[in-house]
């Protein structure tokens, strides 16, 4: 088959990028893709971060057409033509943020008027989360998603939850539920090597954004000093103002625990950084479901997580890790000491290394296929 993949890739970051080209390397060893990236993804007034590219020394790099501008109409012609000339037997569009929709439905509008190809949105997210702030934001958001859903012909997305939420804007229309794939790109710089320590340590990985957390991690190290020993990585850009959380270290005491690397963690920093973990913990207050999951078990490291979204589809509480209230420091603290007390590492490790057979990109394709077979059994437009 013939495939057409519309989102981000590099020279942009984060982990939609990097899953549009790992979903392109992995349909290109038995298919054709040809992969359509941004030319301008967002503005920079609406992008909280410091830079939109990756300073990686050996970035993830696919081939692909950089010819999308979110804000450029005239580039949403370009890209519909040039799905008609490529002719594919689908189209997939990366879907995380409304804020791409009006470009998503131009370029689909035009394709399904001159062709029967089918269109398929794979949502990671369906709405934002709300950090971008302005008068009516939800009420246009939710008016964006529901006339973009309408011109899908059929979705696939990582969480039960996002499944609900779906039907919520199209009721009607095939969805089927994928794992999020294992990161395997990271294993090019993966030595498979870490010393041991004798010190807990616990990683919180990911930028920093107001759902994830991170003042609830916090608040459980504190309640944890005294009653065992640790050492706290937090790895990743803020996208917020960091002063509240630093202050909160410097309050409860924590500096000597906790170690900051308050940037963009690059690819080749990936690997070192979960394999010197014991533990990642995502005490996040929202959320559909998270590629850290997905990179943590890369690297055979448990996860403790808070009880929301899709995370406890991946995170099997007593086997791959566990599962607390969100927003609960108290729940959270004591989750993390009974992990180390019950010495639970090695067993969690073996549990991720036969859960994550599950969480291979070929149950990915396969879902995806089976949607293309079921779109074109049915006729596109439809």
């Amino acid at each position: 088959m013939r495939f057409a993949l519309v989102g981000p890739a590099h020279p942009f970051r984060g982990g939609i990028a990097q899953y549009n080209s790992a979903l392109f390397r992995a349909l290109s060893v038995e298919h054709e893709a040809l992969l359509i990236s941004f030319r301008r993804q967002y503005p920079d007034f609406f992008f909280p971060g410091k830079t939109q590219t990756d300073s990686s020394q050996e970035p993830f790099i696919v081939p692909g057409e950089a010819l999308l501008d979110s804000l450029r109409p005239s580039s949403w012609s370009v890209v519909a033509q040039r799905i008609l000339e490529y002719a594919p037997d689908a189209v997939v569009f990366q879907w995380w943020q409304p804020f791409f929709g009006v470009a998503y439905s131009s370029i689909c509008r035009t394709v399904k008027a001159q062709s029967q190809i089918p269109v398929i949105f794979l949502c990671h997210n369906i709405l934002s989360h709300g950090e971008v702030q302005f008068p009516g934001r939800e009420a246009i958001e939710r008016l964006i998603v529901k006339r973009s859903f309408n011109h899908a012909d059929g979705f696939l997305v990582h969480a039960d939850g996002l499944v609900r939420l779906l039907k919520e804007f199209r009721p009607t229309g095939p969805v089927r539920k994928i794992f999020l794939p294992l990161f395997e790109f990271y294993q090019r710089w993966d030595n498979d090597s870490f010393s041991e320590s004798e010190v807990p340590r616990l990683l919180f990985f990911g930028k920093i954004r107001p759902y994830k957390g991170l003042g609830t991690f916090l608040e459980a190290l504190a309640l944890l000093q005294g009653r065992m020993p640790f050492e706290a990585t937090i790895a990743g850009e803020f996208y917020v103002n960091p002063r509240p959380f630093k202050r909160l270290v410097h309050t409860n005491g924590l500096e000597d625990q906790v170690t900051w690397i308050d940037r963009y963690i690059s690819n080749e920093e990936v690997p070192h950084v979960f394999r010197s973990a014991d533990v990642v913990v995502l005490p996040y207050i929202e959320a559909t479901q998270s590629g850290v999951v997905s990179a943590a078990y890369q690297f055979d490291v448990p996860v403790i997580a808070s009880n929301v979204g899709g995370l406890s589809e991946i995170v099997i509480e007593g086997k791959t890790g566990g599962l607390v209230p969100p927003g609960n420091a108290e729940a959270l603290a004591e989750k993390i000491l009974h992990y180390f007390e019950a010495k639970k590492k090695k067993e969690f490790q073996e549990n991720i290394r036969e859960f994550r057979q599950r969480m291979s990109w070929n149950q990915a394709i396969d879902n995806l296929l089976d949607l293309v077979s079921e779109l074109r059994g049915r006729g596109a437009n439809v």
